[in-house]
């Protein structure tokens, strides 16, 4: 945090940045050390942050909120949401959020937590629809555990969306590869109906898992390695064009085929690297609104407070940003790790899909408290880019 004896230098730092910032009068300064935050890692590159979000034109307003996470408002801790649809009442979909401190949380579309399970520090999240385990096709939900350096997996109760472990023993990374996990997503070939856990690491290793059902328990067996030359973290896979997108923090977003034959070969996709003006690193997470035969590819842009929107199909030509920004009495959202798209119509508020997005600074009024889950119609995004 900045604390209240910082030195007179800081605090005139933390002057300017206040300037920058877009919101009302009574502007919050953030209250994080520089030794606990990414774009905050020192006031200056606080300032910067901001200065270049304001260069960003579009912006929305969130119109709801998670409840804050279990953890200290000093902590960097929230990070991943994935989105669960409820198949028979939407009204019950639900949406799970990560915790580096210590869970995972599930919270209904008000933003209430239903539950919380303290299974270790949880990275990134992800769901798979219709996992064919045993007789029946069942909703997994899949995360990175950096505490056991270990893949998580769990089925989605229908009736209540609790998480009821699914594998058949705990999937541990190997540790002389694997140095730290960080980032996770499913990936599902079509051509072959296979389903894949993808997971990579702090050294830029990814690795592709194939998912083997086991007597109605899940097993891995890995598929393919892919070595990264810096950090990677946010994922996703479109299993309707074949491709998987791997977002390097410091470089921009690969694209590979889900099929492990390809071996290693990938593509940087134009425009999402530091040659666009409103790419600042970190790339962060990534998810996808998928519309028939058409759809976007959206991805946190954490230098800037913004989202790098690309299109779904092609060569994913780069379409626009936006960031959001204060509104409906809620606060704007900063310095994102991961995000979540669905496009299914989830009630009135959400009738063409919701994006939900980690909030790296959530405060309530002026005071800072722990991050959380920022909830927006994709309606208001999908106007922007039409």
């Amino acid at each position: 945090m900045i604390h209240a004896l910082r030195s007179t230098v800081l605090l005139l730092i933390a002057v300017c940045f206040l300037a920058c910032r877009q919101q009302p009068s009574g502007s919050k300064p953030p209250v994080r050390s520089s030794g606990e935050i990414e774009a905050r890692e020192d006031s200056l590159q606080l300032q910067a942050a901001y200065a270049r979000q304001r260069l960003i034109q579009w912006s929305i307003t969130p119109d709801a909120e998670t409840r804050a996470i279990h953890a200290n408002s000093e902590e960097d801790a929230a990070d991943d949401p994935a989105i669960w649809v409820h198949p028979t009442d939407v009204s019950r979909s639900m949406i799970y959020g990560s915790n580096k401190k210590g869970g995972l949380a599930s919270y209904n579309l008000t933003g209430e937590e239903v539950a919380y399970y303290a299974i270790g520090n949880v990275n990134n999240v992800d769901i798979l629809d219709q996992f064919p385990l045993g007789k029946d096709r069942v909703p997994i939900l899949g995360c990175s555990n950096r505490t056991h350096q270990s893949i998580d997996l769990f089925r989605i109760d229908m009736p209540t969306g609790e998480l009821k472990p699914v594998t058949t023993d705990t999937l541990f990374t190997d540790p002389a590869l694997v140095d730290d996990i960080y980032g996770f997503c499913f990936a599902v070939d079509r051509q072959t109906n296979t389903a894949y856990c993808v997971i990579n690491a702090k050294n830029g290793l990814v690795q592709q898992f194939r998912m083997v059902d086991k007597g109605g328990r899940i097993a891995m067996e890995l598929a393919r390695s892919i070595q990264m030359d810096s950090q990677p973290e946010g994922m996703v896979a479109d299993a309707e064009t074949g491709f998987l997108y791997i977002g390097e923090e410091g470089r921009g977003i690969w694209k590979t085929a889900i099929d492990p034959s390809a071996g290693t070969q990938k593509t940087l996709i134009k425009g999402s690297d530091d040659s666009n003006p409103n790419i600042s690193y970190d790339i962060e997470g990534l998810s996808m609104y998928k519309d028939g035969d058409s759809g976007y590819l959206v991805a946190s842009s954490q230098g800037n407070f913004s989202y790098a929107v690309f299109e779904r199909l092609g060569d994913n030509r780069y379409v626009g940003s936006f960031k959001i920004v204060d509104g409906n009495g809620l606060d704007g959202v900063e310095e994102t790790d991961g995000l979540d798209i669905v496009r299914d119509s989830l009630s009135p508020m959400y009738p063409r899909g919701l994006l939900v997005v980690q909030d790296g600074f959530n405060y309530e009024g002026e005071t800072m408290v722990p991050q959380n889950f920022k909830l927006i119609s994709m309606t208001k995004v999908l106007e922007l880019l039409k």
